[in-house]
C-alpha cells in the first residue's frame, strides 16, 4: 500500500493564494489533494501582508485581500541587508482558529485546515517578491525558516528559495519564455537563470509532459533521470451533472444547447485566439463562439478584430466571458457543440482534457504537448493556419458520427490522467527523494 505517513511537506503559495484560478493554481490544488491521500502532512507558505488590528477575526478577513504588486523601497533595503547577513527569514504560523471565513469548496486553505493538527499555514510578508528581487539583483537565494521540521519543500513554480533543513522538489511546467519568447513579457535572461538555479538546487524536477521534459533537456545541461514526468491530474467532478441545470446555466449566459463553439483560456498571444476568430468568421453556421478567460497580456490585439469583422454588435456572434466558477464552466463544457483550443504552446493543456472528460468533442493544435495529452481523441490543426482550424470545425459540423466518436474517445482518454494514476507517479517521485 502506498503511503508517506508522517512526512512533512511544505508547498509554496505563490499561485495558490491567487483569488482566481490559473493552471498552476489548479496544479497546486491537485498536488495537495494527492499528497494528503498519501498521508502526508501538508503545509503551505504564503506571502500575505501583516495586519496589526489585534483582532484575529479581522486579521483573518484582511489576509484574503488582494496584494500590492510592488515592493516598497524600505522593504527592498531590509531584504538586501537580511540577505547580506545570510539570516533565515522566519515565517509566522497562522493559527487555524483565525480562519473564520468560508472559502469556496476547493480553497487550499480549507484543504490544509481539514488536516486538523497536522497541516499548517505559514506566512512571510512578500517572501516571493523579495526572493525574486534578491536573486535577480545580487544572486542570493532567499532562506526561510518555519517553526516545524520540514522534510521536503515542493515549489510548484521555479522559486529562488530554500527552506531550512528541507530537500527541494520543483515543478517546471514549461519553457514558454524560451520557446516562444514573443508571446510573453517575462525577462528571458532572468527566466533562463532561475531555471538553471532551480535544476541545480532541486533533488528532482517534476514536469507535466514528455514534451516539457524534452524541452528542458534541450535547453539545459541536466541528467535525464533527474526529470520525472507525472502529468497533471484530471479530477473527478465533485458534483453530479444534472441535465436541467445545464439548460438553466446556459440560459443565464443566453446560450443554446449545442449551438456554440467553446474556448477556455487566458486571452493572450500564446492562446492564438486571433486565428480562431478568423477561422470562425469564415464558417457558414448559426453557432456562436464563446471565449471564456481572463484578459492577459496584449488581449486587445487578440480580440480587436471582432469589431472589424462582425461590427459593433459582434456580441451576437462572439460572446466574451471572464473568469467563471468551476461549476458554471463544467456546464458550459457540457452544453458546447465542441471545444476548440488552437494554442501555440502548452506544457500540458488542461482545458482540452476537461472538455474531453465531459464528453465535449475537442479540436486542438498539433504542436507541443497537446497531441501527447489528447492522443487519438481529438482533431488536430496547424495553429498557424486559420484555414486549417476552420476546415476541422467544418469537418466536425458535417459529421455526426465523428462527433459521437470524439465524445466517447475523449471520456476514455481522460481516464489516463485520473487522480489515482497521478498519485502513483507522485509517490514514485517522492520516494526517490526520501
Amino acid at each position: 500500500m502506498m503511503h508517506l505517513k508522517g512526512i512533512n511537506i511544505l508547498v509554496d503559495g505563490y499561485n495558490l493564494e491567487l483569488q482566481k484560478g490559473t493552471g498552476i493554481k489548479n496544479y497546486g490544488i491537485s498536488l495537495i489533494k494527492a499528497l494528503m491521500s498519501l498521508g502526508v502532512n501538508v503545509d503551505v507558505l504564503c506571502s500575505r501582508h501583516p495586519n496589526n488590528t489585534n483582532n484575529s477575526i479581522v486579521d483573518a478577513a484582511l489576509f484574503f485581500d488582494s496584494q500590492n504588486n510592488d515592493i516598497g523601497k524600505i522593504s527592498q533595503i531590509k531584504a538586501v541587508i537580511s540577505a547580506a547577513s545570510q539570516l533565515f527569514y522566519q515565517a509566522k504560523k497562522i493559527p487555524h482558529s483565525d480562519f473564520v471565513i468560508k472559502q469556496e469548496f476547493d480553497s487550499i486553505f480549507d484543504l490544509v485546515n481539514k488536516q486538523k493538527e497536522s497541516g499548517e499555514i505559514f506566512n512571510k510578508c512578500d517572501c516571493y517578491k523579495i526572493a525574486h528581487l534578491l536573486y535577480k539583483k545580487i544572486n542570493i537565494t532567499a532562506k526561510i525558516n518555519v517553526d516545524k521540521k520540514i522534510d521536503i519543500f515542493h515549489a510548484t513554480y521555479p522559486l529562488p528559495i530554500k527552506i531550512k533543513g528541507a530537500k527541494k522538489i520543483t515543478t517546471i511546467h514549461d519553457l514558454i519564455p524560451l520557446k516562444l519568447p514573443y508571446t510573453t513579457l517575462d525577462d528571458k535572461s532572468y527566466f533562463f537563470k532561475i531555471i538553471k538555479n532551480t535544476i541545480k538546487n532541486s533533488e528532482i524536477i517534476l514536469t507535466v509532459s514528455e514534451n516539457s521534459k524534452k524541452d528542458i533537456l534541450d535547453c539545459f545541461d541536466v541528467d535525464t533521470d533527474k526529470i520525472i514526468v507525472t502529468y497533471q491530474a484530471m479530477e473527478n467532478n465533485s458534483f453530479p451533472i444534472l441535465e436541467d441545470v445545464i439548460f438553466k446555466t446556459l440560459h443565464k449566459f443566453k446560450l443554446k444547447y449545442k449551438k456554440y463553439i467553446l474556448f477556455v483560456g487566458a486571452i493572450e498571444p500564446k492562446k492564438n485566439i486571433g486565428r480562431l476568430i478568423d477561422a470562425f468568421s469564415g464558417l457558414d453556421t448559426d453557432m456562436q463562439l464563446v471565449i471564456v478567460g481572463k484578459r492577459g497580456w496584449l488581449w486587445e490585439g487578440e480580440i480587436a478584430k471582432l469589431e472589424t469583422i462582425f461590427g459593433k454588435n459582434f456580441s451576437q456572434k462572439v460572446k466574451l466571458l471572464e473568469y467563471l466558477p468551476k461549476q458554471d464552466l463544467t456546464y458550459l463544457y457540457k452544453g458546447a457543440f465542441c471545444f476548440v483550443f488552437p494554442s501555440l504552446y502548452e506544457g500540458f493543456g488542461l482545458p482540452p482534457l476537461e472538455a474531453m472528460a465531459l464528453g465535449c468533442p475537442v479540436i486542438t493544435s498539433s504542436v507541443s504537448s497537446l497531441p501527447e495529452v489528447c492522443g487519438d481523441a481529438a482533431l488536430y490543426v496547424d495553429p498557424y493556419s486559420s484555414e486549417s482550424i476552420r476546415n476541422q470545425i467544418e469537418k466536425l459540423i458535417n459529421d455526426s458520427k465523428l462527433q459521437e466518436k470524439l465524445s466517447n474517445a475523449g471520456k476514455e482518454r481522460a481516464k489516463f490522467f485520473s487522480m489515482e494514476n497521478y498519485i502513483k507517479k507522485l509517490y514514485t517521485a517522492y520516494t526517490k527523494v526520501l
